[in-house]
């Protein structure tokens, strides 16, 4: 169990002639602390009953071998998946607290509904011991209803989507997902279905995750001038997902995946039929994740590249009657960077920056988006659409007034923000604009509470015309969730 050096140098102190009964003691003392210090709390050192000849004492190492392992209070996961992924606590292994730990610690981040403690006890023979792993279990049932007003321009106000989600499937930690959204103030307009199903592979090291999108709206998803887009989508897809080896508060992801967007689409020029533009091609994507944790800060980083191949689906005539000069072979940059710090007395700082680089016309479904309550506050969701573009946010947050309040409120903080974006577009027909600037400023709150229910409410300001928004127009936006 441990270097045969190791146990010398514990015992080398007390070695030598003209030793009691004193020194002995120490020395079995000295090693069952080397034993306990190297990750073995079982292993217990005793000096037996001997005729001490030739100036020789023997002392003997009990290793505390795993007489039986009970798991107690399990409802919904499998008790045989539970042992077998605690192999260094299985009957006749010695434990080793680190690696314990380690298995441990991996099998309670399999899921947030479970948590499982070890209790150690002495066994039923002599110098051994009983392990129970104390599960403390919930059905690994979710889902979440929201009511918010992310509408594009030209639409009814609010948005609605209803989430359901079951994270043990065959007791094998798969899970299924099922999404629909809607417009319920005018249910024609939109109407989303997406179902998504993860599980882990390479023994549970990675994820995988599938998943199909079907969209379809009578409404306008994009366009400028005379012109309007409107059509249905189904986008079927994947994504691997890869952790890398963490180092200390730095912990980082590779995602590799693909995409299949088939788009029956028309483009309606005011006063004239409508033109089909329908399309299908294949997107291949590659992100790198990282997350850095302090004390008092939080950062987030991604970079990726995402890129079309002629002959994988991508027709260069559906391309071309979707977007002047746009071309199956495509490849864009995109990034996210963002920023959290805890300031004297509660305050909370926020910074997020994020953009994209093609240097090339791209079609709709591809371009960086600006506006709305996730970009530049005061603007209509994806309010302007850029081949090339980069947005800014900055928050700051008051520290929390929920002990003001009544204590089933989680938290409450209120903000000022400012966001601004800048987008660009190549290639574009005479007369359409090339770029395109957004900012908005404004005020917030956000509010948690019954560990629930949960309120982003933000009133900005628009800082720059754009199509139907007038610079100075105020605009709400709000969403409000209850999850469970």
């Amino acid at each position: 169990m441990l270097d045969r050096r190791l146990v010398e140098r514990a015992v080398y102190p007390y070695l030598g002639p003209d030793r009691g009964i004193a020194d002995v003691e120490s020395a079995r003392k000295a090693l069952e602390t080397l034993y306990r210090d190297q990750g073995f709390p079982t292993v217990i050192v005793n000096i037996p009953e001997q005729d001490v000849s030739e100036g020789i004492v023997k002392l003997e190492v009990v290793q505390g071998r795993v007489d039986r392992m009970r798991i107690s209070g399990s409802t919904y996961f499998s008790l045989g998946r539970i042992r077998k992924s605690v192999p260094a606590l299985a009957e006749g292994e010695v434990p080793h607290l680190p690696r314990v730990q380690e298995q441990l610690q991996a099998l309670n981040q399999e899921s947030g509904d479970r948590r499982i403690t070890p209790v150690f006890r002495p066994g039923r023979r002599p110098g051994t011991v009983e392990v129970e792993l104390r599960v403390k279990d919930e059905l690994p049932l979710h889902g979440s209803v929201e009511l918010n007003g992310r509408n594009s321009a030209d639409t009814s106000r609010t948005r609605a989507s209803a989430n359901l989600r079951y994270d043990n499937l065959w007791q094998r930690m798969h899970s299924l997902s099922l999404q629909y959204q809607t417009s319920p103030q005018e249910p024609d307009e939109v109407s989303v279905l997406a179902a998504t199903y993860v599980l882990p592979v390479r023994d549970g090291r990675d994820r995988l995750a599938l998943y199909a999108i079907n969209s379809e709206s009578d409404t306008e998803v994009g366009g400028t001038g005379d012109l309007s887009v409107i059509g249905n989508g189904t986008i079927l897809g994947m994504r691997w997902v890869r952790p890398l080896a963490a180092s200390g508060d730095y912990s980082h992801s590779l995602t590799m995946g693909a995409d299949y967007k088939d788009f029956d689409e028309a483009i309606e020029l005011v006063g004239a039929d409508s033109l089909q533009t329908p399309i299908d091609y294949t997107r291949f994507s590659a992100d790198y994740r990282a997350n850095l944790f302090g004390d008092q800060h939080m950062s987030s980083f991604s970079a990726g590249v995402n890129f079309g191949v002629r002959g994988l689906g991508n027709s260069e005539a559906e391309f071309e009657d979707k977007r002047f000069q746009a071309r199956p072979n495509f490849a864009y940059l995109s990034t996210r960077l963002s920023h959290e710090r805890q300031l004297e007395s509660g305050i909370r700082l926020r910074g997020l920056l994020e953009g994209q680089l093609a240097g090339q016309p791209l079609i709709s479904n591809e371009q960086f988006a600006a506006g709305g309550a996730e970009s530049v506050r005061g603007y209509y969701e994806s309010q302007q659409l850029g081949d090339d573009g980069v947005s800014a946010t900055l928050e700051l947050y008051t520290p929390s007034l929920a002990g003001h309040l009544h204590e089933r409120v989680d938290n409450l903080r209120l903000l000022a923000f400012a966001d601004a974006a800048y987008l660009r577009n190549h290639d574009t027909l005479p007369g359409s604009p090339t770029s395109f600037e957004l900012y908005g400023a404004g005020i917030g709150l956000r509010l948690s509470a019954f560990r629930s229910l949960s309120l982003n409410l933000d009133l900005a300001w628009p800082l720059t015309d754009s199509d139907e928004i007038e610079r100075g127009d105020s605009r709400t936006h709000f969403s409000l969730n209850y999850g469970f």
